[in-house]
């Protein structure tokens, strides 16, 4: 791609543009935490079937689109709330925020939890507090029928369906467009780290699997890049957006439905006159938008809101609902604090490193070897000192998180001995969130 094609310095100016250049009086938090549905023998449920009792206890918007032949309720929609139907039919995503601060967010993540299992209880299904479906298999038949995952289906292939059965904690932290290249480097960087405080789905086809954070392992198939940690550091926003630029673009929405691309969206977007033609700036930047969704880093900023999205945790245990979020957002918060560590611990490319722990740390949780010594445990006092800095006692949220590395054992760890030892129906009523309300 010749620099006088100039799409890399128009998109990037773009998407800088959609951040804020400055923060409100405390940086606020937001989630997308996805929850598996299933059946009391464990098979994943039908999110389909929540809309009724969900829409029925009023202040909910429903949402419509196109689906197989016929109108699918996609989402219902309520103030700072939104409950959605994801990839796999088995899981319910809700989208949570923006919060002040995480008590907010506790208040309200709550007030939603005990609406969705109210609704799955009425249907006699269970919503878990794990990062995938502890029995159901991936399948074309567990996805939802809507129409750009089928065509993101054709496009991609069998890998696309680990989507069908995967529930992460996604957490959103504001950010300023300052901030943006320190935070996607810095937050990819971490993502080991996150990973091993927070694998938890280690079970799945009603077997013990391999890897703590099963969730990871399989999504992996993804792409090494595409899925997981960025490549290296990126020295600037221009050279981010080039990397971005450089996959092969999927699939991009038109009048009639999906066009399938399948070639690099650069070399599409200049095919097609991104780079020479200026009116239609805003129609090829929405684009990269779609196309850019569907590059799933660890952490990636989210130009819509202005936030770094923090992506490595599993939906986490009932009894740690926020411990992930509390996680991500101390991070942000000791960014500087936290690169001059791993800086001075690890060295001035610490790129490799990291990535090699990432991978163990997918496999053995916090039983993986450590990139130095107390690295773990200094990592997590930097971020208790983020969290404390803002003055709301947030730290305590991070207790699960210093429990479970005094233990050497990751969520996942103990659902795996707990379906060895005690079997599946244990495993998911440990994993059940919550009693109706």
């Amino acid at each position: 791609m010749a620099p006088s094609d100039g799409l890399v310095e128009a998109l990037a100016e773009a998407y800088l543009a959609r951040f804020r250049q400055e923060l409100g009086p405390l940086r606020q938090i937001g989630r997308e935490a996805e929850y598996p549905l299933v059946w009391a023998d464990g098979r994943a449920g039908n999110a389909g079937l929540l809309w009724e009792p969900l829409l029925e206890e009023g202040g909910l918007v429903p949402r419509f689109e196109q689906g197989d032949g016929a109108q699918l309720l996609v989402e219902a929609q309520g103030e700072r709330v939104r409950f959605s139907v994801e990839v796999g039919r088995g899981t319910i995503e809700l989208s949570l925020g923006p919060c002040q601060d995480l008590w907010e967010l506790e208040r309200l993540s709550g007030a939603a939890l005990a609406r969705l299992i109210r609704a799955a209880t009425t249907c006699g299904m269970s919503v878990l507090g794990f990062g995938i479906q502890p029995r159901t298999r991936p399948s074309p038949g567990l996805m939802t029928p809507r129409r750009h995952y089928q065509a993101l289906l054709g496009a991609i292939g069998q890998a696309w369906l680990g989507l069908t059965t995967t529930a992460s904690d996604q957490v959103h932290v504001d950010i300023t467009r300052r901030e943006l290249l320190a935070a996607v480097n810095g937050m990819n960087l971490l993502a080991g780290f996150v990973t091993a405080l927070c694998a938890n789905s280690s079970v799945h086809g009603g077997r013990p699997g391999r890897h703590l954070s099963g969730r990871e392992a399989l999504l992996g198939a993804l792409g090494e890049h595409r899925y997981g940690m960025t490549p290296g550091r990126f020295d600037s926003v221009d050279a981010l957006i080039a990397q971005l630029i450089s996959y092969p673009c999927y699939v991009l929405p038109e009048a009639e439905g999906f066009r399938r691309v399948q070639e690099p969206f650069a070399a599409y977007a200049l095919q097609h006159g991104a780079g020479r033609v200026t009116d239609d700036a805003g129609r090829w930047f929405e684009a990269f938008l779609w196309h850019e969704h569907y590059v799933w880093n660890m952490a990636r900023g989210r130009a819509q809101y202005s936030t770094i999205e923090v992506r490595p945790a599993c939906q986490q245990p009932p009894a740690a609902p926020l411990a992930a979020c509390a996680l991500a957002l101390g991070l942000v918060e000791a960014l500087p604090e936290v690169m001059a560590f791993v800086g001075d611990r690890i060295g001035k490319d610490p790129w490799p490193v990291m990535s090699r722990y990432r991978k163990v740390a997918i496999r053995r949780g916090l039983k993986a070897r450590e990139p130095a010594p107390e690295f773990l445990s200094s990592l997590l006092h930097l971020a208790e000192a983020g969290l404390a800095r803002r003055g709301r006692g947030e730290e305590s949220f991070l207790a699960p998180l210093w429990e479970r590395l005094a233990r050497r054992e990751s969520p996942g760890e103990t659902a795996r001995e707990t379906l060895r030892n005690r079997g599946l129906d244990t495993l998911i009523g440990e994993l059940r969130l919550g009693a109706a309300q």
